[in-house]
Formats: C-alpha cells, structure tokens, sequence
C-alpha cells in the first residue's frame, strides 16, 4: 500500500550492493551495529540523500529515468577508506568512500536529472550530501568515532540496480522504519 502523503515522506536514491558482497557488508555492519547498540540499513552508495518530494508512485516514475543507464564499479581504495568525516552528521559517521569513476558520476547525474530536473551539464561539484560532499557507503550509524579503525573496506563490486528508498524519518531513530520504495535495473535487457 503505498502512502500518498508526500510531505511526510523523505525519499533517498541509492546503488545496492550486489551478492555476493551483500552478504559480506550486511555481516560486518550488523557486527559493528549489534557490537555499540546501533541501527542498520540496507548497505548502498547514496547517489541523492534527497531526493525531493512526491508520492511513492511518483518516485517510482523517476527512478524508471535510471533503467539501462548502465552498471557503476564500486572501488574502494584499501588504504584510509574507511573513515568519519569531520564534524560528520549521525548518517555519515562511518563510511567508505568508493573511488569517483565516470560510470558513478554518470549515475548521479542521471539521478540528480531525473529527480531534480538538473540540466546534464549541471556543475556537481558540491552535489554529493554534505559535508563529506563525496560518493559514500554508510558502515554504521551514530557510531562512536573509534570505532571507524575497526571497521573493514568494503570488497569492490559492481552495482547493476538503483533504488528508491522510504527513509522516514530521516533521523538515527528512524533507521530501522527505512524501507524499499522501488528498484530499478541500470543493465539495460539484453546486455
């Protein structure tokens, strides 16, 4: 049943981590997570944090805008990856900050087109969430800040679906009330 109350609702674009390092992410962050008390969600690159406002039906139709734009490698450097960045919100506490390819800016843009209405030619300097303002896979929220030197850098992969996310309330407590609104394929069918 979708909710048709659009000014409730606060909708994310992310990149899913395939299997079979979905299963290697989800183990380590509900490790770090049931180890500090802390909430997890479902591990992504964050392509809009903010996605704008609308129905779920109407997210759903903007995602479509993704379908066959193509897959995105994910590299994450082995060296200082993981990482907190200064003055880092509860959302960005802990994350891996993959390499900036032109398959992911292209990714964004896209997103940043279709849910936005951004031009293609659209400066994207700043257009990442702030204030890391770069790609970035959360590990864990709310975190305390020593724990980012246990954490370990995600394994490398290959995106080949985007989704829209329900993250309502967009708050730590509301993390575990995130749920899937719609998924796309960014392969297009017969590749």
């Amino acid at each position: 049943m979708a909710d048709s109350t659009a000014a409730t609702q606060h909708f994310s674009v992310w990149l899913l981590v395939p299997e079979p390092q979905r299963s290697t992410v989800v183990a380590a962050m509900k490790a770090a997570a049931d180890a500090h008390g802390l909430p997890t969600s479902e591990p992504h690159i964050t392509l809009l944090g903010d996605a704008g406002t609308g129905t779920e039906a109407e997210m759903t139709a903007k995602l479509a805008a993704l379908a066959g734009i193509g897959a995105v490698p994910c590299n994450f450097p082995k060296s200082g990856a993981v990482t907190a960045g200064s003055g880092a919100p509860w959302n960005q506490s802990a994350v891996a900050v993959p390499a900036l390819t032109p398959e992911l800016s292209r990714a964004h843009r896209a997103a940043r087109q279709a849910f936005r209405g951004e031009s293609a030619e659209a400066d994207a300097t700043d257009a990442w969430a702030p204030p890391l303002r770069q790609p970035h896979l959360s590990l864990a929220y709310g975190n305390p800040p020593e724990m980012v030197a246990t954490l370990d850098t995600p394994p490398d992969y290959v995106a080949d679906t985007a989704a829209v996310f329900s993250c309502t309330p967009p708050t730590l407590a509301g993390v575990p009330n995130w749920r899937e609104v719609a998924r796309v394929s960014l392969v297009a069918k017969g590749s």
